[in-house]
């Protein structure tokens, strides 16, 4: 009796279980679609047009995939001259095969400046400082969905979470390849004064704060792989920090000098968001004075700074 009282209690509890189980686990699919892994790591030092060799010039990249349910990786690249989109066309195309018969990892793809200028059906010579090429990666699945986005009867099919900042980021989408003159190294290199005037996107001052501030001994080097980066050591000409806001300033950003036009790298800043380069940067060769201008969107900031030699 005792053991049949056991049995019913067991059937019991089970029952409670049961009913008690929450319906959503049940309809939640138990076969997941996988999205792609792309990984494209270029390689600094072969990640620009060099002008003055650029018949041995070449954009250099591994490309890694982890993925088993690929129909085509393309590299489509986007040719801008004189900051006005030209054409796009695809470059290179891998398949699920190529990506198996290399065990997951393309090591040494390169495309050179002679196959954009073949692709885009130009001279190497008309190929000019300042020129862009950016290359997208849109990888199709063997279901047919692309990414990292694709427009179906007027909706977007997907878009995923990508980063592209980080070599270990499972998707690449974009990076870009400019062409580059010799940078006068020894000219920009040093000690500068910098002063820079805010606003947000009404004319008015951010949060408030002076719309201007100045700090001497702002440094310029040159940092390199590319032959036309350098680092300043605030891009903010110290504006950011007041004691009755907040100790951190913007700090340091990367810039490319392109032919005379000083192109911002993004760079977090303020706390939130980040700041990118708004157009427009230059370098005078006459004076040294470099302009730089960004805009932080979280905040809402505009920032036009300008670097003027220390003597």
């Amino acid at each position: 009796m005792k053991n049949l009282y056991k049995y019913i209690c067991i059937i019991v509890v089970a029952f409670i279980f049961t009913a008690c189980e929450d319906e959503d686990t049940l309809r939640i699919p138990k076969d997941f679609g996988e999205g792609p892994n792309v990984r494209i790591n270029v390689d600094p030092e072969n990640s620009f047009i060099n002008i003055g060799d650029i018949n041995n010039t070449k954009i250099a990249y591994d490309l890694f995939s982890e993925s088993k349910n690929l129909r085509t990786i393309e590299l489509q690249v986007i040719y801008s001259t004189g900051g006005t989109p030209v054409d796009t066309t695809v470059v290179k195309t891998y398949t699920q095969a190529d990506i198996d018969a290399a065990n997951g990892a393309l090591i040494g793809e390169s495309v050179t400046s002679q196959d954009l200028a073949t692709a885009f059906g130009i001279d190497l010579a008309d190929i000019a400082g300042g020129d862009a090429f950016v290359f997208n990666n849109f990888t199709t699945l063997d279901n047919g969905i692309v990414y990292p986005s694709e427009t179906v009867d007027g909706n977007l099919n997907v878009t995923p979470n990508i980063v592209n900042s980080s070599n270990t980021s499972s998707f690449t989408s974009t990076f870009t390849a400019y062409a580059g003159c010799p940078s006068p190294v020894d000219e920009i290199e040093g000690v500068y004064t910098a002063s820079i005037v805010t606003y947000n996107s009404a004319g008015n001052p951010p949060f408030g704060l002076p719309t201007t501030s100045t700090r001497e001994d702002v440094t310029i080097t040159w940092v390199g792989p590319e032959p036309f980066r350098y680092r300043v050591s605030s891009h903010d000409a110290g504006w950011w920090g007041r004691p009755d806001i907040t100790a951190t300033e913007g700090g340091p950003a990367d810039f490319f000098d392109i032919c005379g036009a000083i192109i911002m790298q993004p760079v977090g800043s303020f706390g939130f968001g980040g700041a990118v380069d708004d157009g427009g940067g230059t370098y005078n060769s006459t004076t040294g004075v470099i302009t730089m201008n960004w805009y932080n969107s979280f905040n809402d900031i505009y920032g036009d700074v300008t670097y003027t030699p220390q003597d």
